[in-house]
């Protein structure tokens, strides 16, 4: 098998995050879509499946069961449709209480949600069949489940986890000896390891995928190894190895009818075309993977292309087009804004059960004892009445009497406080809830303004620049009119009114930090109080020059003044030392307080 080589050629494109990083999100859920056991004839399936259907109107498990494999076989065709016979197959499977085919039609909507970028509702398909296969022992039932969850994870960049819920499905496939399986979970693996720029393993891991479907005849495998070495000698700068990958996975994705990869195909082709420069032929690629990414409903995908588009447009100065592109990708990016919160809360419903389980064994337990105290007393009385007398016989009806009813009253008085611990927790639990999800929305607000106001102005001054540069060759009517151009972008650039909005929401996020600042060195500007605004967010020399409207160097002067200003020592970072402002604060006030004790 053909190895990558280790030369890079001089481009930018591996550097890049808005390429690299969504790509290796968008192709996680394309290797699920693949490695599903989706065969080659599937589109005749799929005829003789809907035919049976047609036939076959009785409400029985048949119809569950065919409902499902039809729900199975277009999530890579069509997710929509598959959620649609998911659907089916749930309701019919709850009325007759047939429960591998309730698991199977929670999978299918899980996986058919995901395709589309629903991550919550795809999340809770998902833990909804993991409790019906764990019920039904179903190990591979399990297996694939937890490779799914896993996926989602990958997907928002909680890659930890993921590995978890990778190793554990690749454990089960192989002692269950399910190659095909083994196979995707390999690539995963690999996935991980090229998405934090770990090369190396990712290039093994994906060489032996490549090694284990040449040797199954697995058609899906083949088209994804030789895609996923693609993208990997793409990030390497390798660009005409690159293309040679992608051209082997294309033939093979024709023969299989499988649209969402060649959409993928075509998209690291025209990342390719892009990097060598030639942009006729990227935008010739990048729109033939638009037309694939519609058609099979992939909001990621589409994401990413009309990112790479813009930048396509940027390179030719088309930059009304350019805008163009930039809405579409924006609007997309923000409707997939939205797992962390449903991860936080499945935590936070975990721990809870948790909590619920202990208390319930901690009240067993004291139960026991209470039996086994009021059994002891019992006995002691009995026995006492054996060898004595009558009145001693009352005096231990009453003791005993009186006993049950002190047991009686502190079950009461138990029972009352637990019910009241428990009604706190939940209430403490609500609030805290409220406060992580008002915090993740504020944060989430703040990360979208500041992004938009970075490439606002970026835009604004390649359009500037633009106009510049017209202006040389222009005629002196037509400089005219550039000028008055340039005055209106101008204009728009770093004007105050954006300061406050954005002053506002980095406040909701980080409240008391300009406050905390003064109270360290009360002398700070307000230009050096945006400054540290921005270091907080833990931006770029690049991205600080560009907000506040003045060159890299001029930001390298006023961060040594601001150094200077704060009295920082040359061993000390400014950065490390305003993301712990809060702290620097606190210890200095705390100095103050013991000077003048």
């Amino acid at each position: 098998m053909a190895a990558i080589s280790s030369t890079t050629q001089k481009n930018d494109y591996p550097k890049s995050p808005n390429n690299m990083k969504f790509l290796l999100i968008t192709f996680g859920l394309y290797l699920t879509l693949l490695f599903f056991g989706y065969a080659a004839d599937s589109p005749k399936e799929i005829d003789s499946l809907e035919h049976l259907l047609q036939q076959r109107a009785y409400p029985d498990t048949v119809r569950v069961n065919t409902l499902n494999q039809l729900g199975y076989l277009y999530w890579i065709s069509d997710p929509r449709q598959s959620v649609t016979y998911g659907e089916q197959a749930l309701v019919l499977a709850d009325s007759l209480a047939y429960l591998p085919g309730t698991a199977y039609a929670q999978r299918v909507l899980g996986v058919a949600n995901w395709a589309q970028g629903n991550y919550e509702e795809g999340l809770r398909y998902l833990m909804e069949a993991l409790v019906q296969y764990q019920s039904l022992n179903d190990s591979v039932g399990i297996a694939n489940v937890l490779l799914n969850t896993g996926q989602i994870y990958s997907d928002q960049n909680s890659y930890d986890e993921a590995l978890t819920y990778y190793e554990e499905a690749y454990r089960t496939f192989k002692s269950l000896a399910k190659q095909d399986r083994q196979i995707h979970t390999a690539i995963h693996i690999g996935q991980l390891h090229h998405s934090v720029s770990r090369y190396d393993l990712a290039q093994t891991y994906y060489q032996q995928a490549l090694q284990l479907s040449d040797s199954a005849q697995n058609n899906y495998g083949l088209a994804t190894s030789y895609l996923n070495l693609g993208r990997l000698a793409l990030a390497m700068g390798n660009l005409d190895q690159a293309t040679s990958f992608c051209q082997q996975a294309l033939p093979i994705q024709q023969a299989i009818n499988d649209g969402h990869g060649k959409s993928l195909t075509y998209y690291t082709l025209g990342s390719i075309e892009r990097a060598k420069g030639n942009y006729v032929e990227a935008e010739e690629h990048l729109l033939h993977a638009l037309k694939k990414a519609t058609k099979v409903s992939s909001r990621q995908n589409r994401r990413d292309i009309y990112l790479e588009l813009k930048q396509v447009a940027e390179a030719t100065d088309n930059y009304e087009q350019a805008l163009t592109y930039f809405g579409n990708y924006h609007a997309l990016q923000d409707s997939l804004l939205n797992a962390e919160k449903l991860r936080e809360i499945v935590r936070l419903e975990n721990r809870y059960e948790l909590d619920k389980k202990e208390r319930e064994l901690l009240m067993q337990q004291q139960s026991v004892n209470l039996m086994q105290q009021e059994a002891r007393i019992q006995s002691f009385f009995r026995n006492g009445l054996m060898i004595g007398i009558i009145a001693l016989a009352f005096i231990g009806y009453l003791i005993t009497s009186r006993q049950r009813l002190k047991i009686k009253k502190n079950r009461e008085v138990f029972h009352s406080r637990q019910q009241l611990d428990q009604a706190e927790l939940e209430n403490a639990q609500l609030k805290q809830k409220k406060l992580t999800q008002e915090l993740e929305y504020k944060s989430k607000e703040l990360t979208s303004y500041t992004i938009n106001f970075i490439q606002k102005n970026e835009l604004m001054d390649q359009l500037k620049l633009g106009i510049q540069q017209a202006k040389r060759q222009a005629k002196p009517e037509v400089r005219q009119q550039l000028n008055s151009l340039s005055r209106l972008v101008d204009q728009n650039l770093h004007i105050d009114r954006e300061w406050a909005d954005f002053k506002r929401h980095f406040e909701e996020v980080h409240k008391d930090f300009f406050t905390q600042l003064k109270n360290y060195c009360s002398e700070l500007s307000t230009s050096e109080l945006k400054l540290c605004a921005l270091l907080k967010l833990n931006m770029s020399m690049k991205e600080m020059a560009n907000i506040l409207g003045i060159s890299p160097d001029s930001v390298k002067t006023a961060r040594y003044r601001l150094r200077k200003k704060l009295g920082l020592e040359r061993e000390e970072k400014l950065a490390d030392f305003i993301i712990n402002v809060e702290q620097n604060s606190e210890a200095t006030s705390a100095s103050n307080a013991d000077l003048h004790l």
